[in-house]
């Protein structure tokens, strides 16, 4: 499988409206100053507590994150007379600031909200926990800034194993898949497949939000899962343990038959375990994909059958030769 030639997408940026869009439910957010800057872009997935800033030490000031305000920052403000908070305020916003953030319903001195209003940098508030918000939005922005890519296949869930399906156009990936949803297991997604590395390098394959939980059926046309099969039938996201490729059979080629070397296809730069099966008429590919999915799942509990296998040979052949 061909995995260099496919277009990686990253964000450069976020608008904070997009923070805003995503989380106001979960937060309880409202934007209680700067309204007109949220349009103000994101840069980073990191957010920053600006105690130090405040304080007055700003060699090191992480200015391009979103700014976390808690009780501490909060009332630190307070303790400080006016002219020197606004001294302290004048130093920080020298410096491009996307958006400040504040939890537990926390209400800033009057000249931190002037001054954001005239500097359009937006000021949120949530009711919620600092820890909540910096749990949320850490979250929320590491997913909008992480890289994808989409790979034409199919996603399924078998097993509790994600396992992507790819191979040539009419090779027989949606038929696999289709047959597997009969079986019982999960499909993610079908033809068209978002790919995303999240944190910690582990790779999600995501339903198209277009497409979602169509597949096309060569001879019957356009179905979807969902309604055809149940809800219990479909997820939208699951992450990918094992990729296998189809390929037509192809008496020339030399296909493992042993399983010893484990083979593994980088995605995202992410290594994950991959398996070449070819196809021909005959061959229950639904049913090797389930072995592979409960095979997969053995070696992640540390059991290798082909390695347990060829060392009982070894042993044997040991003990012939004493």
């Amino acid at each position: 499988m061909d995995t260099k030639s496919l277009p990686v997408n990253r964000k450069d940026s976020i608008a904070v409206a997009r923070l805003l869009d995503q989380l106001t439910e979960s937060l309880e957010l409202e934007v209680i100053g700067g309204f007109q800057g949220v349009g103000r872009p994101v840069f980073i997935s990191d957010i920053n507590r600006p105690g130090l800033a405040l304080s007055g030490y700003l060699e090191y000031f992480a200015n391009d994150r979103i700014q976390i305000l808690g009780n501490t920052e909060i009332h630190f403000m307070e303790k400080l007379s006016t002219s020197e908070l606004q001294h302290r305020l004048e130093a920080m916003f020298a410096f491009e600031i996307p958006a400040f953030v504040l939890s537990r319903s926390l209400r800033p001195r009057n000249i931190f909200l002037d001054m954001c209003n005239r500097r359009g940098i937006p000021v949120l508030r949530s009711r919620r926990s600092t820890d909540e918000v910096i749990s949320s939005i850490i979250l929320f922005l590491a997913e909008e800034f992480s890289p994808e890519t989409v790979i034409h296949g199919t996603a399924i869930d078998c097993y509790g194993v994600g396992i992507l399906i790819t191979g040539a156009p009419g090779i027989g990936k949606s038929e696999t898949a289709l047959e597997l949803v009969e079986r019982g297991h999960r499909m993610v997604a079908d033809d068209v497949v978002t790919v995303r590395r999240g944190r910690e390098g582990i790779v999600f394959a995501l339903a198209s939000p277009v497409i979602e939980h169509h597949m096309e059926i060569r001879g019957v046309g356009i179905i979807d899962v969902k309604s055809v099969y149940g809800v219990g039938c479909v997820r939208n996201s699951k992450r990918i343990g094992l990729v296998v490729e189809l390929e037509m059979w192809n008496e020339t080629a030399q296909y493992d038959r042993t399983g010893l070397v484990d083979e593994y296809v980088d995605i995202l730069r992410t290594r994950i375990p991959y398996l070449l099966i070819p196809v021909r008429p005959g061959r229950n590919i639904a049913i090797i994909v389930e072995v592979a999915a409960l095979n997969h799942r053995l070696k992640e509990l540390g059991v290798h059958p082909a390695q347990q296998l060829n060392q009982k040979l070894l042993n044997l052949m040991s003990v012939g030769d004493a």
